[in-house]
């Protein structure tokens, strides 16, 4: 008697061909989720309930939101170097990587069929996947206190400000990054691009971000800021800093559980090959190399 509700997915710089990449998208997600289904390999661990401010939300409780995850995930540190897995692995969130073109192209979901799914991606640099990563957890996040619902949606500009401020904090943690700034700097409190680039390998995030994080930390003024990021990008661009392997478009775990569902008899070669995205004579090695006779391993001695 109604209509379907068509499956909401929140974008951030929504691409030209975005109905065929949002159908791409969640035919991915449903299909991971069926994998987890069939290999009785579903996640119960939810993401923790960070957002749970029922009166004034602005940015000191985004800041807070940062920190409260970056604990109860376990990110350690350097949440940029373990963000990714923990999402996947932990957590169960589905992360996919397609050409987007743009940089800045992003999108998410939250789906009561198939959970919680990122798309990012997979022309920018891992650093740069790594802040997109960040600001997409903020919007599942917070998902239901902006109301998205059904379709594909855009977000309000004042959303995305809060997404930003929430991966900045997330990945690069005051109590950590400023002290880490501050031993390299010299009696001047000066401190050189070398350095900055570095403290951002560290941290597995842009130098450009490091020094908008710099911006709040030490409450510099906006041009100050303006002429510093303009410096930080002409550096970068002669330092040719190594974007690293292109990610593939399916997650490991994703692949994992299609190889235990072949294997298990779970799923037919057809459809592995297509799940995979694969041919049929492709699809035939997997069988070929099952992983049966590497037996198991005794964690208890005698």
């Amino acid at each position: 008697e109604s209509e379907p509700v068509r499956q909401a997915v929140l974008w951030r710089n929504e691409p030209d061909d975005e109905a065929e990449v949002r159908g791409d998208f969640l035919e991915l997600c449903r299909q991971y989720w069926q994998l987890e289904v069939w290999t009785n390999e579903t996640i119960k661990i939810k993401l923790p309930i960070i957002d749970d401010y029922t009166d004034r939300f602005h940015y000191p409780q985004v800041e807070e939101m940062a920190v409260n995850a970056r604990r109860a995930m376990g990110l350690g540190d350097r949440p940029g170097q373990s963000l990714h897995t923990i999402l996947e692995e932990v957590y169960g969130v589905k992360t996919f990587h397609m050409d987007l073109g743009e940089m800045g192209v992003a999108a998410c979901a939250v789906s009561a069929e198939f959970g919680r799914a990122i798309l990012l991606n997979s022309k920018c640099a891992r650093w740069r996947r790594n802040h997109d990563l960040a600001h997409e957890l903020f919007h599942i996040l917070t998902w239901e206190r902006f109301g998205h619902t059904d379709g594909t949606i855009v977000p309000t500009e004042q959303e995305e400000k809060y997404a930003t401020c929430f991966a900045g904090n997330l990945l690069l943690p005051s109590d950590i990054v400023r002290p880490a700034i501050d031993k390299t700097t010299d009696e001047k409190g000066d401190i050189s691009f070398d350095e900055l680039d570095r403290i951002s390998r560290e941290f597995d995030i842009s130098l450009v971000s490091l020094i908008w994080r710099m911006h709040f930390l030490y409450r510099w003024d906006s041009d100050k800021t303006t002429e510093y990021v303009s410096q930080a990008e002409a550096f970068v661009r002669s330092a040719q800093r190594k974007k690293g392997a292109e990610p593939s478009l399916l997650p490991e775990r994703y692949r994992s559980l299609a190889i235990k569902a072949l294997r298990n008899g779970e799923i037919s070669l057809g459809r592995f090959a297509k799940f995979m995205k694969i041919s049929r004579s492709e699809a035939d090695k997997y069988i070929a190399q099952g992983g049966a006779e590497y037996g198991t391993i005794a964690t208890v001695t005698a």
